[in-house]
């Protein structure tokens, strides 16, 4: 099993590394919403909104950032000409537990029901050494894409999900210093108002779940049971990251009705839903009512615009018919009220979402096309770097400070026009006082 696992440190060696005892890069054009006030105003221009900077690492950590001058060039510096610089990207939400099993486990439909199916029927496979190698090799993607901070929802139901669990505990290990990796348990928010509702949560927390996680259907027992994992988490310190209304019918109300039990039980811990589909299809006036609760109940949103755009308004198997919505959550409004708000991957190469590969870069630009987010372009790399970060709790990630983690992504394009046209050539990674180039691991490691 070993030899066909994609070692994280093995995998970095065939990259050209270049390290210096401290790294000055100069001529920097970063996103002016992830640098620190002073350096990101006055405010740039909306349809150019990044500051040139000289960024200076030393060790593990970003110095100092300033705006460049633009002369005195540093002969032992590193000159960007204003090649475009991220902080390394946090993804969200994920699920490396079913990636990559598309090849085995196809869904034929594309449908929600089917990609259910389908991997219910997978998990027989699902075996220690097929985990760690599926999910190490996804890890190395998101790796070389630039991404260094991961939450990944793991299927949880006992005595099966200790397996799973354990798998993911064994590569946070491995990846340690490289991708902080967080987990969450995923199964049927019913399950914890049952007799093993708290071995489910201790199974979790056991092997360094961040929080408990699940999902459910709009029900009458909803509330109740809402309470009782409210009253689960808060009895072991820790929040909630919820799979809510995936799907595109008005009366699926989960986000609603997660927002009142917060606001029921006074849970002061973090609360995040992820997909709030149904939301975008409801009448105005109820989901402006709805995010108006949400944001007194301090609920953190994540999209997940890939995977949803994938499954959702499938319209007929045997007739298809073009989509009439794109499966997005109400991503202005939700930003407008004030809600913190994340784009992630989801699924990658499974049957929930035959596509993808642990690319940020990619969910941030199609993320733009989708939402429309062009329209507020400075604030939305935040999506994808500091309020993503804030989201999962790791305040000092996805910013270009000094004390933050000296971590960031250079790509050749020289202005946002340039990146969201053309992302994907010629990526290097800056990790400490090392700057290298990107080399995704090619599919046929993944045997």
């Amino acid at each position: 099993m070993e030899s066909c696992r994609v070692a994280p440190a093995e995998h970095s060696l065939r990259s050209a590394d270049f390290t210096f005892g401290m790294l000055l890069l100069q001529r920097a054009r970063v996103p002016a919403d992830v640098l620190p006030d002073p350096i990101a105003s006055p405010a740039p221009d909306p349809l150019e909104p990044s500051v040139l900077c000289d960024i200076t690492i030393e060790g593990s950590k970003i110095s100092s950032v300033a705006r460049s001058t633009g002369s005195g060039r540093v002969s032992n510096a590193t000159d960007l000409a204003g090649a475009m610089v991220f902080p390394g990207f946090v993804d969200a939400h994920v699920h490396l537990d079913k990636a990559h099993t598309w090849n085995r486990a196809p869904n034929r439909s594309g449908t929600f029901p089917e990609a259910l199916e389908t991997l219910a029927r997978d998990k027989v496979n699902w075996t220690r050494e097929d985990l760690l190698r599926r999910a190490a090799f996804a890890l190395a993607c998101a790796w070389e894409h630039g991404t260094r901070v991961l939450r990944t929802h793991v299927d949880t139901w006992l005595p099966w999900g200790e397996v799973n669990h354990a798998a993911m505990h064994e590569l946070r290990g491995e990846w340690s210093g490289r991708i902080a990796l967080q987990t969450v348990p995923l199964t049927g928010i019913a399950n914890y108002s049952g007799p093993e509702g708290d071995a489910i949560a201790d199974l979790a927390m056991k092997y360094g779940a961040c929080a408990l996680g699940g999902w459910s259907p709009m029900t009458t027992e909803l509330p109740r049971q809402l309470d009782r994992l409210l009253a689960i988490a808060r009895d072991r310190g820790v929040g909630l990251d919820l799979h809510v209304d995936e799907n595109g019918r008005p009366g699926e109300e989960v986000l609603r009705t997660v927002a009142e039990a917060v606001l029921r039980n006074r849970f002061g811990n973090p609360v995040v839903c992820g997909h709030c589909c149904s939301l975008s299809v409801q009448p105005i006036e109820r989901q402006r009512s709805t995010i108006a609760l949400v944001r007194e109940a301090a609920i953190r949103v994540i999209s997940l615009p890939l995977c949803n755009l994938y499954l959702q308004d499938r319209r007929g198997q045997e007739f298809p018919r073009t989509p009439q919505w794109r499966g997005l959550t109400l991503i202005h409004d939700l930003l407008d009220a004030g809600v913190p708000l994340a784009c992630a991957s989801d699924n990658v190469r499974d049957a929930f979402h035959a596509y993808g590969d642990f690319d940020a870069a990619e969910v941030y630009i199609q993320s733009v096309r989708l939402a429309h987010l062009d329209s507020r372009l400075g604030a939305s790399v935040r999506v994808v770097t500091s309020a993503a970060a804030d989201i999962v709790g790791l305040p000092a990630s996805g910013r270009v400070a000094p004390g933050a983690p000296a971590q960031l992504v250079v790509f050749p394009s020289r202005s946002f026009s340039e990146f969201l046209s053309r992302p994907a050539p010629g990526r290097r990674l800056v990790d400490g006082e090392t700057i290298r180039e990107a080399r995704p691991p090619g599919f046929d490691e993944l045997k």
